[in-house]
């Protein structure tokens, strides 16, 4: 029975280390949410342009523990303007989304090297770097008048799933006057959040858990080392506890 306990007592601490790293690490809740705050919300709000009678709801955003942001633009749904191909479309998007047909599309960014991140035609990834005159460097091009005041990046609607792009789209108009706040849980939950960030929060959640093994994988070499030498045994313990009692008698003495 006691050899039962020291084991569950070990996978237990196993366990509470593996996972508090990863997710200290990562500055995501165990669901992956981000509940950090940021100063610079403002500052580097994206400017959404988009065809006349398709604006998005809002923006809603999170922050990561190290200050990156992630702005999710909000679409009631996504049509292809096919009566029959909409309404089975809207279908198994409500499926995979718990129930709700929410387009949504994040523009992330990261204030500390003024470098953004969006998916454009096909689901392609774009690493841009926003560029004091206004400009963006993206593939080893500038694309000009690309953000206004170096912080806002201008982001077009090129596709009828939203997919994003930062060089004009003949058609789209500047939306004005976006609302904006940040991502409550119940809206994290409500629209699917956990299905929808797993391509965004992929590299920090594999980089997490990999630190996170390591440290479980440290841990567990220091605490096999220390039982080789004896330190974990009973009798260690008795006689160092002897030891113990002799010091505190000679200092009464």
């Amino acid at each position: 029975m006691a050899k039962k306990r020291w084991i569950a007592l070990w996978l237990f601490i196993n366990l509470l280390i593996f996972w508090s790293v990863g997710l200290y690490t990562s500055g995501y809740s165990l669901e992956g949410y981000l509940p950090w705050e940021s100063a610079k919300i403002q500052e580097y709000t994206p400017i959404i342009h988009t065809f006349p009678g398709d604006e998005p709801y809002g923006i809603l955003y999170m922050v990561d523990i190290k200050g990156n942001i992630y702005y999710y633009i909000v679409w009631e749904d996504e049509y292809f303007h096919n009566t029959i191909i909409d309404r089975l479309y809207h279908f198994f998007r409500s499926l995979v989304y718990s129930g709700n047909t929410y387009d949504i599309e994040v523009v992330k960014v990261y204030p500390d090297n003024n470098s953004i991140y969006l998916q454009t035609y096909e689901h392609t990834d774009v690493w841009a770097t926003m560029q004091p005159d206004g400009s963006c460097l993206w593939n080893g091009q500038t694309i000009p008048d690309c953000t206004e005041k170096g912080t806002h990046v201008k982001v077009y609607v090129v596709t009828w799933n939203h997919m994003l792009s930062l060089t004009p789209e003949n058609g789209t108009i500047r939306v004005e006057n976006l609302p904006m706040r940040h991502m409550t849980v119940d809206d994290y939950v409500s629209l699917g959040m956990f299905r929808r960030t797993q391509k965004t929060i992929g590299g920090v959640t594999v980089n997490s858990l990999l630190i996170a093994v390591l440290i479980t994988v440290l841990f567990n070499v220091t605490l096999y080392a220390g039982w080789k030498r004896g330190y974990l045994s009973m009798e260690y313990y008795r006689k160092l506890k002897e030891e113990i009692h002799k010091d505190l008698k000679r200092i009464r003495k």
